[in-house]
């Protein structure tokens, strides 16, 4: 389910979500922000898609929250 294969399309996997997500992650915006900014696309689908891609985008270190804004890791 987070990554690609024969049987999930590049559109369902998680890795496509993250990247969706890290995409409207423009400016400090919060976690609610964030769902109504994307809520609609029918990649998201749901809130528990939305904080699978999202805890993908933790896990790899690509965004952080801090005082309940997320904002991309500068490197």
């Amino acid at each position: 389910m987070i990554l690609p294969n024969k049987h999930i399309q590049i559109s369902n996997s998680i890795l496509n979500l993250g990247a969706i997500l890290l995409d409207n992650i423009t400016a400090n915006q919060t976690v609610s922000l964030l769902w109504d900014k994307v809520r609609e696309l029918s990649e998201v689908r749901n809130f528990e898609r939305f904080s699978l891609g999202l805890d993908l985008l933790f896990i790899l270190g690509i965004v952080e929250l801090k005082d309940g804004i997320i904002r991309r890791v500068e490197k």
